[in-house]
């Protein structure tokens, strides 16, 4: 389901169904890791606790082993991630990985708290564009409400540090002087392309071509359509190895786009 909607579905189910839910995130080794350690945790079953263990053990040297051997020609490069979904925010962590920086990031369709966080819900005020779109009340279902953990039991886990219901929002995990702009335009694209000069841009389809007319590899993120997958551990070993042919390709250097060649344009009226 899309990142757009996933929250607000996630906390109906709880209010109707009496189904908790966490936040995971399967983008990069270590989220990767952190999330499948917060799922055990949450069942609190030592079997299944000690079997991610495992897991995580057994893939992480594959990780490491092709993470020494990319990084050395990644390190301190930069990216631009404009991408829907929790793209922008999820491959970070992949990039952080590799070394490099995310110079700018944003989404088309974000709302406040996917850039500042859950916290800003109760902040913020019903405007015209809200008021479009039908408000749902939802309340707890008389005979299907079935809570799947205690009071007891969501308050011990929150002491552990499972935070339940929330999402940090993609700027707390951005850099200082990184930009953070929403929804994009082609205009700005092109300049921040011509002032931050990135090594990569992660996009859509749409973007593609423009952006490989600067001589800048453009990383489709809205689907597999050149590679893939990226999630998991085995996910993260095929990124670094993608993002380490695309970045050091000198084939971008030697692209020219046609205003490049020949800037000054010639015509003649049809009569003449």
């Amino acid at each position: 389901m899309c990142h757009r909607s996933i929250n607000y579905v996630a906390e109906m189910m709880e209010k109707k169904f009496g189904i908790p839910w966490i936040k995971v995130n399967f983008i990069g080794s270590e989220a990767t890791a952190k999330s499948l350690r917060k799922i055990a945790q949450y069942y609190g079953e030592q079997e299944l606790i000690d079997k991610v263990e495992a897991v995580i053990a057994e893939e992480m040297p594959d990780v490491e082993k092709a993470l020494a051997e990319v990084r050395p020609r990644t390190e301190g490069k930069r990216a631009m991630l404009f991408v829907g979904g929790s793209r922008a925010h999820h491959y970070q962590e992949l990039f952080k990985e590799l070394g490099m920086t995310s110079v700018s990031a944003g989404y088309e369709f974000a709302h406040r708290d996917d850039y500042e966080g859950r916290h800003v819900l109760p902040h913020l005020k019903v405007d015209a564009d809200s008021r479009n779109i039908e408000e749902l009340e939802v309340s707890a279902d008389p005979e299907r409400y079935r809570p799947r953990k205690s009071p007891e039991a969501m308050e011990s886990l929150t002491k552990q540090g499972v935070r339940f219901k929330d999402y940090e929002g993609m700027m707390p995990d951005m850099c200082e002087q990184t930009l953070v702009i929403d929804d994009i335009s082609q205009y700005e694209t092109e300049q921040l392309i011509d002032l931050w000069k990135p090594d990569i841009f992660c996009a859509g389809i749409k973007e593609k071509y423009t952006v490989q007319k600067f001589g800048i590899p453009l990383k489709q993120l809205h689907s597999y359509d050149y590679g893939g997958p990226y999630a998991g551990f085995k996910g993260a070993v095929n990124f670094y190895k993608e993002i380490d042919r695309m970045v050091n390709s000198k084939i971008w250097t030697y692209l020219k786009a046609p205003w490049q060649k020949d800037p000054e344009l010639a015509a003649t009226y049809a009569w003449e």
